[in-house]
């Protein structure tokens, strides 16, 4: 019997050559990337930053601000805070640490212009928006309005050390950051502990007339008397 043996037959061809990489390729590739990584950190070590030359805070709380007293221990505050930047802010968002015995009902942010002219703290307070702030005296300012219930009893027995913090996020160009204010101070305490001290006086004082706080600027409701011009 005979076997019959299959096999693989064995192509002849040439083998491919390999062609090595030309050192002078090597160098240039190398070269090109340290170069990318360095001038990429030189512009993140050494660029001017988006908030070069602009103040921190860029918003302050300048003083004023307007109070209403209600019969029912609650009460309304409207503070004043100013863009000292040279470009225009977004103010984002407030934020405020009232003392104990203070709840807070509502919080929002108005701009002071035309369509807020005769804004009363009395009513409904809108929701709050960003608000841009600009650089000239008519359209620098915005209005921070917050509401709150008051427990005369809690609010007695606070620590005379608490401090009342005021917070606004703020954007500037494509950065966003929070800045501190300074709270406003009436005989020697602290805007909200001496507004909500007002809604436990017994009768309650009426927020009619000339308030005995510094007022908001004319923009936000009607002008306070001013007392060098003869009623």
């Amino acid at each position: 019997m005979e076997e019959i043996v299959v096999g693989r037959r064995m192509r002849v061809g040439r083998r491919r050559s390999v062609s090595k990489a030309r050192p002078w390729i090597i160098a240039l590739t190398v070269f090109a990337l340290l170069a990318g990584a360095g001038i990429g950190a030189y512009f993140w070590f050494v660029r001017p930053a988006a908030d070069d030359g602009i103040p921190n805070p860029a918003v302050v709380a300048p003083g004023g601000f307007r109070a209403d007293v209600a019969s029912n221990k609650t009460i309304t505050v409207g503070l004043e805070v100013r863009n000292t930047a040279d470009l225009p802010v977004t103010l984002i968002q407030a934020r405020i640490i009232a003392p104990p015995g203070l709840t807070s009902t509502a919080i929002s942010i108005i701009p002071t212009g035309p369509e807020n002219e005769g804004f009363s703290l009395d009513g409904d307070l809108p929701p709050t928006v960003p608000v841009e702030l600009g650089v000239n005296d008519g359209d620098r300012n915005a209005i921070v309005a917050a509401r709150y219930t008051i427990d005369c009893d809690s609010l007695d027995a606070t620590d005379p050390t608490f401090a009342e913090q005021i917070f606004v996020i703020v954007k500037i160009g494509n950065e966003q950051r929070e800045e501190e204010l300074t709270p406003p101070v009436v005989d020697e305490e602290t805007w909200l502990t001496a507004t909500a001290k007002r809604a436990c006086l017994d009768p309650v004082p009426t927020s009619s007339g000339e308030p005995p706080l510094p007022p908001l600027p004319a923009t936000t409701g009607s002008p306070a008397p001013d007392p060098s011009q003869p009623s």
